[in-house]
């Protein structure tokens, strides 16, 4: 008999979310954030907690406005743990404001009319070094423009010239500043038409460190580089060109290294991101991470993670050892590499996912760690025994005893090819032995992101419902190896489809709750690419739903905010021009005819990854063929609906899907 109720879509609303860890200097307090959904204002709201290593905590920052979501996020302890620096919206755009440790009014320190965006102390504490978008202009200074000169035309000249969930860009650019913390003066740091991001001080505090290109086909190609500030002399130099992609960096201790994210592959790679090694002497680097087959991320995807954390190298105190996390398969864990290239093994528990974290001492670490069934909370972690966790927060406990959660089984099995692949299985609401259940098959996006442990609502709402659910990780999937991601490349709907169905086939053929007769479909991203291309070649499932799909690969090329290198770049080279036969055959739309199942189709109106356009052709086509579809838009969202849209969006697309499935189950 079951003693809990079934979780419910409304239940999402009512989740809270710990993230982004930071030690005190003192190593004896934590602080962190906790965001809360807030249905009534369709939004999120954070505020910042401090705790001590036992679990004690109180809430550090307050605020309550009767119209407006109110955010204090990226807490920054000073040097001396006298006072915490966060990044608040309380007077519109992002500020910086200052909260003394014993408590007392936050005060806003800068007053920048378009908001601030990175930010980091330095070592004396007297100085901040930040990121702003454009020239500087402080809310005191009047415009000069009148009403009449303004336009809302826009004009275009960069071939990157929109980013998802952030529309279309300006000429404005992104520039490093120094912020004197007493005289609330702003020093320009960069220059040109340029962006630059991630400053960081160097321990001695003489230099700063930004990262950032100023190549001339950085539109095409964008390579970035770290440079290098003398604070004193005030000239820049460049310290490392990169040749991939680079982030997160991190100055050991003693000031002789610079540890970083990211490869050397150039842009176009999805293969695993390593640690870099910098020597600062010198501009040396070493990947230290080579051999370790793993990708230097998280990538595990869920609905229910709202962890406002960055990417985050970080030594220890000997200067001699970096700590990292990577997705492993379902998980991701906790590591540490020394500089002879050495990883250790898992420093956290499997069947979980570290989705930030910070270090306490050489002994221990403090977690945001995530299970099938917890959306995270903070634990201390033994870094000499694996399954020594004290959990010091319980958000969503309350909640947790309140409604049932379904238990994730994991399996393995094999590809046609023989290749192994991870899938889990999720039993619905009131299983009874003996009795068959309707499947939902879930494919994730990306490719190169992951399925894993972590808790996934919408699984949960549709094993509530009484669906039995799938998901697997096939070739394209991270945590399985630099071979294994790159294996779609070029292979889109090849392989990568007969490992989703060999996981069908494997389930009906291992799980005999499951009624072969009453199968569904739905994915996003590449999910919903991949749903698409499904229903154009099986009509084993009765129902499917295309989220934030790709049907057409030709029309992506220009219209996606990364087309035009993400197409090339996946397809083997495929050219717009010359390669206009093998882009068309691999788009779904291409062989729509084929389609029977019914269709339901969900996408975002501002989703510039994966254009409405492509939603408004899939449907269009189905519709004239006959097919049973519906399109539903939703609008001001974007490509990540499901993970942090607005909250009434969110919730009713699950209806959407829900009753989708449900008008056609038996």
């Amino acid at each position: 008999m079951m003693t809990k109720r079934p979780i419910t879509a409304e239940d999402l609303c009512k989740f809270n979310f710990v993230g982004d860890p930071q030690v005190s200097p003192t190593k004896d307090k934590i602080a962190y954030v906790l965001t809360h959904v807030d249905k009534e204002k369709d939004g999120y709201y954070s505020y910042i907690y401090v705790t001590d290593l036992n679990g004690n905590g109180k809430q550090f920052t307050s605020h309550y406005s009767t119209d407006k979501l109110i955010k204090d996020t990226a807490p920054k302890w000073s040097p001396d743990g006298s006072l915490i620096a966060f990044r608040s919206n309380r007077s519109g755009k992002n500020q910086i404001w200052l909260l003394p440790i014993d408590g007392g009014e936050a005060v806003q320190i800068t007053d920048v009319k378009q908001g601030v965006g990175d930010f980091a102390w330095s070592p004396d504490g007297n100085q901040l070094a930040l990121t702003i978008t454009g020239e500087l202009k402080l809310t005191s200074d009047k415009e000069e423009v009148k009403a009449e000169e303004k336009s809302d035309v826009k004009v275009i000249t960069r071939l990157r010239y929109k980013g998802d969930g952030v529309g279309i860009y300006n000429d404005d650019r992104k520039h490093v500043y120094l912020f004197n913390m007493d005289t609330k003066s702003f020093t320009k740091v960069t220059n040109g038409e340029h962006d630059f991001s991630q400053p960081r001080f160097s321990p001695d505090g003489k230099s700063l460190f930004y990262i950032g290109t100023k190549a001339e086909d950085k539109e095409w190609g964008y390579l970035p580089a770290i440079w290098k500030f003398d604070i004193s002399s005030k000239k820049e130099s460049l310290f490392y060109q990169g040749n991939g992609y680079i982030m997160a960096p991190s100055f050991s201790p003693d000031g002789k290294w610079l540890a970083v994210a990211g490869h050397t592959r150039g842009e176009r790679s999805q293969g695993n991101a390593n640690v870099l090694l910098l020597s600062v002497e010198t501009g040396a680097l070493t990947n230290l991470t080579e051999s370790f087959d793993y990708t230097v991320s998280n990538l595990v995807g869920v609905d229910a993670k709202y962890d406002t954390a960055a990417l985050r190298l970080i030594w220890d105190s000997t200067s001699t050892n970096i700590y990292f996390y990577a997705t492993v398969g379902g998980d991701c864990q906790l590591f540490k590499v020394n500089l002879d290239g050495e990883v250790s093994p898992p420093l956290s528990p499997t069947v979980a996912s570290v989705t930030s974290f910070d270090i306490v001492n050489d002994n221990q670490a403090v977690l945001t760690l995530a299970t099938p069934h917890s959306t995270g909370d903070l634990v201390t972690q033994d870094l000499t025994n694996v399954n020594n966790i004290n959990t010091l927060t319980a958000w969503n406990q309350e909640l947790y005893n309140e409604v049932h959660l379904s238990t994730t089984e994991n399996f393995h099995y094999k590809s046609t090819d023989g290749w192994d692949i991870e899938g889990w299985i999720m039993k619905p609401y009131g299983y009874e032995e003996g009795k068959t259940y309707p499947m939902i098959l879930q494919i994730h996006g990306g490719p190169a992101t992951a399925y894993g442990n972590g808790l996934h609502h919408e699984m949960q709402l549709m094993a509530a419902k009484g669906y039995v659910v799938l998901y697997t990780n096939p070739r394209g999937s991270h945590g399985y190896g630099h071979e294994f991601v790159n294996a779609v490349i070029g292979d889109y709907g090849g392989m990568d489809y007969k490992d989703i169905m060999a996981g069908v086939d494997y389930a009906l053929d291992n799980f005999n709750y499951i009624d072969h007769d009453q199968l569904f479909v739905t994915g996003g991203s590449y999910g919903g690419y991949m749903t698409n291309v499904i229903v154009t070649r099986t009509d084993r499932f009765k129902a499917a739903v295309t989220q934030r799909c790709i049907s057409n690969w030709h029309s992506f090329y220009g219209t996606s905010d990364i087309g035009f290198f993400f197409t090339e770049w996946q397809h083997g080279h495929a050219d717009l021009w010359d390669d206009v036969e093998k882009l068309i055959k691999l788009s779904p739309l291409h062989y729509a005819r084929d389609v029977k199942t019914p269709t339901l189709i969900l996408h975002s109106e501002q989703d510039l990854r994966c254009p409405m356009e492509q939603a408004e052709q899939w449907y269009v086509a189905l519709k004239r063929l006959g097919v049973e579809t519906m399109l539903v838009r939703f609008p001001d969202e974007d490509h990540n609906l499901s993970r942090s849209g607005k909250p009434k969006h969110r919730l009713e697309r699950l209806q959407h899907i829900i009753g989708w499935f449900e008008d056609r189950r038996n």
